[in-house]
């Protein structure tokens, strides 16, 4: 398991340039939001290409800091999570991962609106009806899943650093097809992945 603080891209790249590789969870591949309701759907960015999802899971797959799903989590206290450290996890075997261009396509959407919009977004809580945020460009999907009882706030510019990250980190190169970040506390985590 290797943890990710989104406080300094330097840190991201020194990682990535070492060699060093996030650690890769078993073959069960990329965790699924049973009984999903769809919200709203929008696009954003420049282009306004990249298709914006809220929604509620349903049957949640809660994760914990380790990257193994449980049933259940402890109750945290509401915050803003920008920058907090999560535990990066890579699903194997290597293959069918998100194209890596797509990924960037989804940052750089994220970092429009971040100039565009606001740094900040919120997601409400696990069990509201917009507990889950997805973006999708082409073959790249990822989610932020609250998992914690209380509303969180956390950086569109943070989520943009998570999926340049996972989409490189967690690829066929490093038998891999995708993988998620898990907050530390256990709150939330963000998810990359082949659609």
């Amino acid at each position: 398991m290797k943890a990710f603080t989104l406080f300094t891209s330097f840190a991201v790249a020194l990682a990535a340039s070492s060699g060093v590789s996030a650690t890769v969870l078993g073959a069960s591949g990329s965790l699924a939001c049973k009984n999903e309701v769809i919200v709203s759907e929008t696009f954003i960015g420049a282009n306004k290409d990249v298709k914006l999802t809220t929604s509620h899971c349903g049957d949640a797959p809660h994760v914990n800091a380790h990257g193994k799903q449980v049933a259940s989590l402890s109750k945290r206290q509401a915050a803003n999570v920008c920058g907090a450290q999560c535990n990066t996890f890579c699903f194997n075997p290597a293959g069918n991962g998100p194209n890596e261009d797509d990924c960037k396509i989804i940052a750089g959407a994220l970092l429009y609106d971040t100039q565009n919009t606001g740094a900040l977004f919120n997601i409400s809580a696990s069990g509201s009806p917009t507990d889950k945020v997805t973006m999708q460009y082409g073959s790249c999907l990822t989610y932020f899943l609250n998992q914690a009882s209380t509303d969180l706030t956390y950086c569109r510019s943070d989520w943009s650093s998570l999926v340049n990250w996972l989409a490189s980190d967690c690829n066929s190169a490093n038998n891999a097809h995708g993988g998620l970040c898990v907050a530390a506390d256990q709150r939330w985590y963000v998810q990359v992945q082949h659609i």
